[in-house]
């Protein structure tokens, strides 16, 4: 099997390389077209590519390790994550169309800019975003690492270098519109594992019910594992709760799926990309609540011995596939890292050469962007390296970490652009406190020092209310770029936003 596995992995990699570098020619013409794939693609292909880009290896490795360590309540983040696309398209679909028409936007920082007339507050979010980037793209890496290592035998460090390195040689070549092309190439590929991780599971446990009953009356797991709310330990309440809050609105903060609006060739067809997208990603969504299942059916069942790395949740499920189905799912597994990869690689490399250069007032013409644009990509994918190998956490966790704070980050602009009294002051306030609250909070009291905030709520969910606060309060009592005081653009946006 593992010969065959080798053979697919390096086939289905040179496919991939194949079609990112055909997109070339496009992602050269501009940085518009290299950072944003501006106006290139449908409804079809776009709304694909943003489901793929969300469901990651963050979702394929981390959803089943999270399932095996804390039970059913991995349901959750299928549900409200599908349900926040509809809120992605609510919120941000029109207003990020219409504000590509009405000045030369491309970024969250962009937006922020043009809404709040603040170069400092472009920075705040560019570095915010940067550290999002981090977490979420480490990830990415972990997962890969853990892959590389089932099917070549190799360390998980080398593993997640060796994909990362993969990812960024095609990236550098097709820029978005590459990375897009092959997300929805990726896409139509989880799709068909969707029919194989399903005809697994059966395989394995013998359907839901016998699977369900075998864990249940286990004395290692019991009945609170397939309860949503009934973790053994009393910390799964909290823990779902804050899901429930950062997944209900997750999509509406990720600069990786956002940016697929821009691809859009007409806004006409917002409608049907978020369709495609909320759809395509509850379907996906069972990629990694039905592998978890099965490996706790089995473990409960005494097939296999427990086991203390959670991430090693879906191969252990794979290793009990037929060779033929686990191969197929082994290359659906390497779709989900890379989609989501190549995303972070490339907004991270706008923010690098677009955004922060503008907060100091130096602008980089089209063609020097896409230079400079593949050079911050190395930078990148070194940092993101760094955090991902060593930053000593579980890939679902990391992800979680970097959605949270991408959703922090990107609240002001998105509530500048629904409601006119926001203020510029109270925008740059809720960055300074996503800035502090990421690194110290999010990072150094929770994960470093292993310490708990009241509640047993996690830190971005208090982030996430806090941000929600701060833009009501301080709006009332400060001015700048709000109401009667609104940027000239933004007083033509609101017009036609009525």
């Amino acid at each position: 099997m593992k010969t065959a596995e080798i053979i697919v992995t390096l086939l289905y990699s040179l496919i991939v390389l194949w079609w990112a570098i055909s997109a070339k020619k496009q992602a050269d013409k501009s940085g518009a077209k290299f950072f944003a794939s501006s106006k290139t693609f449908g409804a079809l292909v776009a709304g694909l590519a943003a489901a793929t880009t969300g469901m990651s290896g963050f979702g394929f490795v981390g959803g089943p390790g999270l399932n095996y360590k804390f039970g059913s309540a991995v349901m959750y983040m299928g549900i409200f994550f599908t349900v926040s696309y509809g809120l992605m398209m609510w919120l941000n679909g029109k207003p990020m169309r219409m504000m590509s028409v009405i000045t030369n936007i491309e970024t969250f920082a962009d937006l922020g800019d043009v809404r709040y007339g603040s170069r400092t507050l472009r920075f705040l979010i560019a570095v915010n975003l940067i550290i999002c980037i981090f977490a979420y793209l480490g990830a990415q890496i972990l997962a890969g690492g853990y892959i590389l290592n089932s099917i070549f035998g190799i360390s998980v460090k080398a593993g997640g270098i060796a994909l990362l390195i993969f990812t960024l040689i095609y990236t550098v070549y097709g820029g978005m519109v590459g990375s897009i092309k092959v997300d929805f190439l990726q896409g139509i590929l989880k799709l068909f594992s969707i029919i194989g991780i399903i005809i697994g599971f059966y395989y394995i446990t013998g359907g839901m019910g016998h699977a369900t009953i075998t864990i249940a009356s286990s004395k290692l797991f019991g009945p609170q594992f397939i309860d949503p709310i009934g973790h053994p330990d009393n910390i799964m309440l909290p823990l779902a709760m804050s899901w429930v809050f950062v997944l209900a609105i997750g999509v509406i903060g990720q600069p990786h799926v956002n940016t697929k609006l821009y691809s859009l060739k007409s806004y006409k067809s917002l409608k049907t990309f978020g369709l495609i997208g909320g759809v395509g990603y509850g379907i996906m969504s069972l990629l990694y609540i039905l592998p978890g299942t099965a490996v706790l059916y089995l473990v409960a069942s005494g097939q296999v011995k427990p086991f203390k790395v959670p991430d090693e949740t879906i191969f252990h499920f794979f290793n009990h596939l037929p060779p033929v189905l686990a191969i197929i799912l082994f290359a659906g597994l390497l779709a989900a890292t890379m989609s989501t990869s190549s995303s972070f690689l490339v907004i991270g490399s706008s923010i690098i050469t677009r955004d922060i250069p503008k907060s100091f007032k130096k602008t980089l013409s089209q063609k020097e962007e896409v230079i400079w644009g593949r050079w911050a990509l190395i930078i990148l994918t070194f940092g993101a390296g760094i955090f991902g190998l060593y930053g000593g956490y579980m890939v679902a966790l990391l992800g979680v970490l970097g959605l949270g704070t991408f959703i922090g980050a990107s609240l002001p602009v998105i509530i500048g652009y629904q409601w006119q009294k926001a203020s510029t002051q109270a925008a740059i306030t809720s960055e300074i406190i996503v800035l502090f609250m990421s690194i110290f909070v999010s990072i150094v009291y929770e994960q470093v020092l292993k310490q708990k905030l009241p509640g047993g709520i996690a830190g971005y969910s208090y982030m996430i209310m806090f941000v929600f606060i701060i833009m009501i309060f301080v709006s009332l009592f400060t001015k700048q770029s709000a109401g009667d005081y609104l940027p000239e653009k933004m007083k033509l946006y609101f017009k036609h936003m009525e």
